[in-house]
């Protein structure tokens, strides 16, 4: 399964006796790409989500759903670096940008 969020946590893994992860940086088009073969928004926030739609081109879902990764399964974390969003934001306010990695279980 491919997943969308716009954070990563350790709480997605199941640890065990322990895990590794690969962590890729993608470019706008390799997160198009990744996306257009079909993907599950695990976005938590409404804002965020209207953000990324604007960003990717695509309707993202706001989804507050918790999320473990299984062997197999791929996220793309589009991180938010920047202030505080205003409530109703649909665009990066200035100086914010949006960093997207692909987080894989090795």
């Amino acid at each position: 399964m491919l997943y969308l969020a716009n954070a990563f946590s350790l709480n997605m893994l199941e640890v065990g006796d322990g895990i590794e992860l690969i962590v890729y940086p993608l470019s706008i088009n390799d997160v198009k790409n990744l996306l257009s073969k079909g993907f599950k928004s695990i976005v938590g926030h409404p804002d965020t989500a209207a953000i990324l739609s604007n960003m990717l081109g695509i309707t993202v879902q706001e989804n507050r759903e918790t999320v473990k990764l299984l062997k197999g399964d791929e996220l793309v974390v589009g991180q938010y670096i920047g202030p505080r969003l205003a409530p109703g934001t649909t665009t990066l306010p200035e100086g914010a940008t949006i960093q997207f990695y692909l987080v894989r279980i090795k």
